[in-house]
């Protein structure tokens, strides 16, 4: 099972998965692993979509709504969700990033492959012509996003990892405990999986 999709609530919450130099990274952790969704995706969604701001808005013409807030999520898509408020509460974080989070969880279950997944979270489904995502017009802007979500999250979790190491080595210093820096310790020390956020296939080998 792609440990980009699905781990235990609790353990995601432990593991700390967002460095706090990331904007709502208490609120992106705790929404996406209620859903089981990785943290670090969404936050690199939201990096693609917004840049973090939760008042950006774009007019989709095409299909006659608005994309809102951080994770850009459209009313129809909202409601799809579940959602019952007035279209401006769309704007509100926590609100924003939870049915994002909740159409995300629903598209990655549908997509096993992230990013087919991806695709259809930025063109309602993935197109693929030569080996590259396209949009419903043939644009590569999706293959664009698909790339650019997935290189934010491979520097998200690289941030991360360091920062676990940061913090055991001011955990172990002076106890007798191995060095962060001697080859003794890996991923599963930092309570992250050996085989790291991608897989061969998500990392374009």
């Amino acid at each position: 099972m792609n440990w980009m999709i699905h781990q235990s609530v609790s353990w995601c919450l432990g593991a700390h998965l967002l460095t706090s130099t990331v904007p709502y990274h208490e609120t992106i952790t705790r929404i996406s692993c209620a859903y089981h969704v990785n943290p670090v995706l969404v936050a690199a969604i939201i990096h693609r979509e917004s840049d973090f701001d939760p008042r950006k808005m774009r007019s989709e013409d095409r299909i006659g709504d608005v994309s809102r807030g951080l994770m850009q999520v459209t009313l129809r898509t909202a409601q799809w969700m579940g959602f019952q408020g007035k279209p401006e509460a769309l704007f509100t974080p926590w609100i924003n990033i939870r049915y994002g989070v909740r159409f995300l969880a629903y598209l990655l279950k549908k997509y096993p492959n992230v990013s087919d997944a991806l695709a259809a979270y930025n063109d309602g489904r993935p197109h693929i012509r030569n080996g590259r995502y396209v949009s419903s017009r043939g644009s590569l802007c999706v293959d664009h996003y698909v790339k650019a979500v997935l290189a934010h999250s491979r520097t998200l979790l690289q941030a991360s990892t360091a920062e676990q190491f940061r913090r055991m080595a001011r955990f172990s210093e002076g106890d007798g405990l191995p060095s962060p820096g001697r080859s003794s310790l890996h991923m599963a020390d930092l309570g992250l999986p050996n085989a790291g956020l991608f897989n061969r296939m998500e990392m374009g080998f």
